[in-house]
């Protein structure tokens, strides 16, 4: 428990791995943001208990004065430039997760024009019978989040709407969605690998797959994605369970893997989606495949090419793990990536994120495509 300025005492709520504040100092609108940001520095933890949009304007000036100190791109290769934006969006992200705001019991905040925050914290972290602390911008994104909660959101080649949940990587991406047209899983089970919201098998199911099977080691996952498969009316053949990659003694006729693409170590729950250090989720996923499919299934890999346009994967790595594993390419496909920062031109990676090509790599046995 963190000892708080006026001698209570609070858990922490944390999607990162950051070190538990051993005590926090007390900030509020009187404090300008430069102050602010020294102390940050210094390596305190602070509780803001101001007036909650002087809050929201306090990170928005912080963030300001941190954009200001970027360094200019130059002429380093795009991996060094990758390595620096990553190494700035980790620094910021510690700095400004330093600023903590107290959850009452009830999961509201007890700030001056502070929205309802009950729901949102309810969906994010549950209620709990003690007080709580979490960083500012997290409870930000919580709030976002539970908007997207309540409105759903439509997904291209999903019949009905999905509703995503804080902490689990949304289908923001259309092309993994529309690279699916490429599996013909008729009749077929499926297993939906690291499932997230679920989308992928539900996408599967609605185009004529039997039954499907959702893993994830993250119990948010799990929940997202049974209640997506209630509210899509494809419960009664869909499950989730919360397993590494495959469930035990499964085997299915068909499997997809939207991977996590860059092969860098996680730093959030959320990173977990995106980033796999040293490749070691795709290798074991390439090597697990043939104890879970049936004699004649396949499974799809769904990844972008993002890495090697980087340097961050040798060009022509993944083919060499996928015969490594025993496994040979039925067929391959791929599309450009559409999302919003492959549009930036500000972007100092903006060459490679304009030219991302996001694949779909359908494998089988070895032995069985001969």
């Amino acid at each position: 428990m963190i000892p708080l300025p006026d001698g209570r005492r609070a858990s922490l709520l944390s999607e990162s791995a950051r070190d538990l504040p051993t005590a926090l100092g007390d900030i509020d609108d009187t404090d300008r943001a430069n102050e602010v940001l020294r102390r940050l520095r210094a390596g305190e933890a602070l509780l803001w208990t101001g007036d909650w949009r002087n809050g929201r304007h306090l990170l928005k000036a912080l963030r300001r004065r941190l954009d200001r100190r970027r360094n200019p791109p130059g002429t380093k290769s795009l991996k060094d430039k990758w390595r620096e934006q990553r190494a700035d969006v980790r620094a910021k992200g510690a700095l400004l997760g330093g600023i903590f705001v107290l959850i009452e019991v009830d999961g509201s905040v007890n700030l001056r024009r502070a929205p309802d925050t009950t729901e949102a914290v309810e969906l994010a972290w549950g209620l709990a019978d003690t007080l709580r602390i979490v960083a500012l911008n997290t409870l930000v994104g919580a709030l976002s989040a539970a908007e997207w909660t309540r409105k759903g959101m439509e997904v291209e080649g999903l019949v009905g709407r999905l509703t995503p949940r804080f902490g689990v990587f949304s289908p923001t991406r259309s092309a993994y969605v529309e690279l699916l047209a490429h599996l013909d899983v008729r009749g077929k089970t499926v297993l939906d690998v690291g499932c997230g919201t679920g989308v992928l098998a539900f996408v599967l199911l609605q185009n004529g797959a039997s039954t499907a099977i959702g893993t994830d080691l993250d119990p948010r996952a799990i929940t997202c994605a049974t209640d997506n498969a209630a509210s899509l009316a494809l419960d009664d053949r869909y499950t989730a369970v919360r397993a590494d990659l495959f469930p035990a003694d499964t085997r299915v006729d068909c499997m997809v893997f939207n991977a996590p693409w860059v092969p860098e170590t996680p730093r959030t729950r959320l990173d977990h989606a995106v980033f796999d250090e040293d490749g070691q989720l795709l290798q074991r996923f390439l090597r697990g495949i043939d104890a879970h499919l049936t004699p004649d299934g396949c499974a799809a890999l769904l990844i972008s090419d993002l890495p090697e346009r980087l340097g961050l994967r040798e060009q022509g790595e993944l083919e060499a793990q996928i015969r490594d594993a025993g496994l040979t390419v039925v067929h391959h496909a791929d599309t450009g990536a559409s999302h919003r920062r492959s549009r930036d031109t500000s972007d100092p990676l903006h060459e490679a994120r304009a030219a991302e090509r996001v694949g779909i790599w359908v494998l089988k046995r070895a032995e069985e495509a001969a």
